[in-house]
C-alpha cells in the first residue's frame, strides 16, 4: 500500500488510489508476502519453505527393482504414509545489496512404509534437500507481469543412502513467481554442477545417477488457485523437452479443517517423485493434512 501512495501520480484521485490498495492488498500472493515478511523481523522465527503436510494414507504401484538385492526388497507394500516438512530461516537482510535476502532453507520428504509391520515398518525412502537462497524481494516487470519474488539458490538432494541405493544431484537454481488475482504462477529451471564418473558401481565418489537429467529435465512449472479464500488447487508441471517426452505432473488439493489444519488430496504421475525412482514412473494418490501451505 505504501509503494502506491508513494508512486501515485498527481492527478490520481483518492477513490482510484484506494482501489489500487485494495487490489494489492487482496492478492493472495501479495498476502503471502507481507505475513513472510513481517514474520521474518523476529530473528528467532522460522518460516514454511514449501508445504508441509502429512498423507498418511497414500497408494502406488511402483517397481521396486531397485530394492531386489535387500531382503526385504520384494516385501514393501503399495499403501504408505508420506509427510513433508519444509522449512527456512531468513539470515540476512539487504545481503551486500538492498532487497537481496540471504536464507536457508531445508525439506524432507518421506515415504513410510507405515502399516507393513511384517518388516517393522521401515522409512523406505527420505530424500534432504538443503539450500542456499539468494532471494529478491523487491517488486519487477517481465514482459508485462508484475514478477512479486525472485532468487538464485545453491541446492543439494539426496536419499541419504550409500551403495546402490545412493541418489544425490547438485543443482544452481533459478525462479521467479508472480500472482493474478488468486492466481499465483512459478517458474524456475536449474543447471546441474556435473560430477566425475564412477569408477565402480559401489565407488562412494562420482556420480550416482548420471542420466537425471533425461528424466527430470531442466525446470518446471507451477501454478495454484486460490478459490473464495478457502480451496486451494495446485499443479506442477515439468518436461525434459527431449523427444522421448519424460515428465510429471502433481495435482493437489487443500481445503480448511480447521483455524490452523487444512485437509490435502494429493495425484502425482511420472518420473521423479523421489530419487530412488528418478528413472521409474509413477503414479500415486494420497489423502492427509496440511499444516502450511503455499498461500
Amino acid at each position: 500500500m505504501g509503494t502506491a501512495i508513494k508512486t501515485a501520480a498527481p492527478e490520481q484521485t483518492v477513490s482510484e488510489l484506494r482501489e489500487v490498495c485494495e487490489r494489492q492488498i487482496t492478492n493472495s500472493f501479495s498476502e503471502r508476502k507481507a505475513f513472510e515478511k513481517l514474520a521474518a523481523s523476529n530473528p528467532f522465527a522460522i518460516l514454511p519453505h514449501k508445504p508441509t503436510y502429512l498423507l498418511p494414507f497414500t497408494y502406488s504401484d511402483p517397481n521396486y527393482e531397485s530394492y531386489n538385492f535387500l531382503p526385504e526388497g520384494d516385501a514393501f507394500e503399495n499403501v504408505e504414509a508420506k509427510f513433508q516438512v519444509s522449512i527456512k530461516y531468513v539470515a540476512v537482510e539487504n545481503f551486500i545489496l538492498d532487497n537481496i535476502n540471504l536464507q536457508f532453507a531445508f525439506t524432507a520428504t518421506s515415504w513410510w512404509q507405515t502399516y507393513n509391520s511384517d518388516i517393522s515398518s521401515p522409512f523406505r525412502e527420505t530424500n534432504y534437500e538443503p539450500e542456499l537462497i539468494f532471494s529478491y524481494s523487491e517488486p519487477w516487470s517481465f514482459f508485462g507481469l508484475d514478477v512479486g519474488n525472485s532468487y538464485i539458490s545453491l541446492n543439494h538432494q539426496s536419499n541419504g543412502k550409500s551403495g546402490p541405493l545412493s541418489r544425490s544431484w547438485n543443482r544452481v537454481v533459478g525462479g521467479f513467481s508472480f500472482g493474478t488475482g488468486d492466481l499465483v504462477w512459478a517458474l524456475k529451471t536449474w543447471w546441474r554442477v556435473p560430477e566425475s564418473e564412477k569408477e565402480d558401481a559401489l565407488d562412494p565418489a562420482g556420480d550416482d545417477n548420471p542420466d537425471i537429467d533425461r528424466f527430470l529435465g531442466v525446470g518446471e512449472l507451477a501454478m495454484l488457485w486460490q478459490i473464495n479464500d478457502k480451496h486451494n488447487l495446485e499443479m506442477m508441471l515439468r518436461n525434459n523437452l527431449r523427444s522421448d517426452n519424460k515428465g510429471a505432473i502433481t495435482l493437489g488439493w487443500s481445503f480448511p479443517l480447521s483455524k490452523r489444519l487444512r485437509g490435502y488430496v494429493e495425484y502425482f504421475n511420472g518420473y521423479g517423485e523421489s530419487l530412488i525412482f528418478y528413472n521409474q514412473s509413477t503414479e500415486r494418490f494420497g489423502i492427509g493434512v496440511k499444516l502450511t501451505d503455499w498461500l
